[in-house]
């Protein structure tokens, strides 16, 4: 039995907060999330607010036992569904992320960091971009949670800007502070962006935009400066 702290995924949940704003926003933005929903696992297809969009059953959350069940090990649907099978690839980041319980088929959430949406948000928001969703929706369906990555064209990732990699990094830095190099440095993985730098400052290459991230010795940004469209910096 892995041994159940979620250090290192409470780790990786702050590290993908800034990618995890970002994509909640897009889809706020094709959808209202407020409406009700209909689900087709069987399709893939999730109806909320009356727009079908295109979706992979991530997991689910046991009201009961507050526990997380990945749908590739959920009974109730054939591994080989097309918006189940895509789930699996979770798996192969278990050991080389040291993530046990991106491996295992069901785990306990006790101790699961809540950045606001709940615990079980917190392991969707980590997944979604591993299967390659963009966002990722909550359905209450009574005894338990159901969580959707959006695969549909109608959301797809916000290209990274100078004049939004700011406000991205800082609301995630309020929300999970002590993570900042991680935050700055998945967001930029995410989006394939150039990083160079040492421990007390990243400059992330935003196309013609060039930011600079300083830490103090303590790893907390103190500053993010630079130009948007102008030469890089010295």
């Amino acid at each position: 039995m892995p041994d159940q702290n979620h250090e290192r995924l409470n780790a990786a949940v702050a590290a993908h907060l800034p990618i995890a704003i970002e994509a909640q926003e897009a889809l706020t933005q094709a959808v209202d999330v407020s409406g009700p929903y209909q689900a087709d696992v069987t399709q893939g297809l999730l109806t909320i607010s009356g727009r079908p969009l295109r979706v992979v059953l991530l997991g689910t959350v046991s009201k009961a036992s507050n526990t997380w069940l990945w749908s590739w090990a959920n009974e109730g649907f054939s591994a080989q569904l097309p918006s189940v099978a895509p789930v699996s690839k979770v798996t192969q980041f278990a050991e080389s992320w040291g993530i046990w319980e991106l491996g295992i088929p069901q785990f306990s959430i006790d101790g699961v960091v809540d950045t606001g949406l709940g615990p079980g948000a917190s392991v969707a928001l980590l997944a979604a971009p591993l299967v390659g969703a963009t966002a990722f929706y909550t359905a209450d369906y009574g005894t338990g949670l159901a969580y959707f990555g959006i695969v549909d064209p109608a959301v797809p990732r916000p290209p990274a800007h100078g004049y939004t990699f700011a406000r991205r990094i800082m609301s995630a830095v309020e929300l999970m502070p002590g993570h900042a190099r991680s935050q700055v440095l998945t967001y930029a993985s995410v989006h394939d962006l150039r990083v160079v730098g040492g421990e007390r400052q990243l400059k992330v290459h935003l196309g013609q935009d060039v930011l600079a991230v300083d830490f103090d010795e303590q790893g907390r940004i103190v500053s993010i400066r630079g130009s948007l469209g102008a030469a890089p910096l010295q």
